[in-house]
């Protein structure tokens, strides 16, 4: 076995457990049977670009695979750092993160008000969908306000 063919399949296997593929799904992925994929695994044979491409769209860095860089061309020192830890949290970090992200985008420009009355007796309930992308502000009863006595 040649020490790129091994190389490739350490790769392939590392990218694997990265994503937490089993290596049926991960074969599946790369629209190749179980056995070409032990094939790869083993160094017995190299992926082709079409499982390359496919794993791409899976999540799989093919250029890592195939040459064991990163593209860190692409990146800053920042993003590639920042994309590396994104890579090793769990659904649940990524999907932290990404709502984190798109908490911090500038809020989209409405050109008109968004006005919602309430009416109803306590505890009466109001049901239903409500989005607003601006700050809110709620009044809820109150005193009535005094008016002046005439001197």
């Amino acid at each position: 076995m040649d020490v790129v063919i091994l190389g490739v399949a350490g790769r392939l296997e590392e990218e694997r457990v990265r994503l937490g593929l089993k290596k049926g799904e991960m074969a599946q992925a790369g629209n190749v049977s179980a056995s070409a994929y032990g094939n790869y695994l083993r160094g017995e044979r190299i992926p082709d670009l079409a499982a390359l491409a496919a794993w791409a769209s899976a999540g799989v860095d093919p250029l890592y695979v195939a040459i064991g860089k990163r593209m860190p061309a692409l990146l800053s020192p920042d993003e590639e750092m920042i994309l590396g830890g994104y890579r090793q949290l769990d659904a649940r970090g990524r999907a932290g993160v990404v709502a984190l992200i798109g908490g911090m985008q500038p809020a989209a420009e409405t050109k008109h008000r968004t006005e919602m009355v309430f009416k109803g007796g306590v505890g009466s309930v109001n049901q239903g969908d409500y989005h607003q992308n601006e700050a809110l502000t709620i009044k809820i009863g109150g005193k009535a306000k005094r008016k002046a006595k005439p001197d």
